[in-house]
């Protein structure tokens, strides 16, 4: 079963256990979660016709495209996403820091800081 795209999130971690628990967190709090554990495969997922309210990535995804990078192209492809960085360098992208529908959250975080970004980048 699909999540529905209301309250659907996309969460791409490269670290798995990060994204599991992630995952565990967004989901006891009542979100659909899908998973990638990159940005070409969150890419891919969105090409293939995934709608998520909301990504929560984080901002070093290892080899490939930053999760910064990853949010300005899902951007590109559904204007109204939501975004919620995670990172543990959050200076490091203080310059994206007021931009609307986008938060960031530095590591580690508690799970209620988490779902109450998710739901403050939530364009209704």
């Amino acid at each position: 079963m699909s999540p529905s795209a209301r309250n659907c999130l996309l969460l791409v971690e490269d670290d798995e256990l990060v994204r599991m628990t992630v995952a565990l967190m967004l989901e006891d709090d009542g979100f659909g979660v899908v998973e990638a554990s990159s940005a070409h495969e969150a890419l891919c997922l969105i090409r293939d016709g995934l709608e998520a309210a909301v990504l929560v990535t984080d901002v070093d995804l290892g080899s490939g495209p930053s999760g910064v990078q990853l949010a300005d192209d899902l951007r590109a492809l559904q204007p109204g996403i939501g975004i919620v960085f995670i990172t543990g360098r959050p200076a490091s992208i203080g310059i994206r820091v007021g931009k609307p529908n986008e938060a960031v959250l530095a590591k580690p975080f508690q799970s209620k800081d988490l779902s109450r970004l998710v739901r403050s980048v939530t364009a209704d």
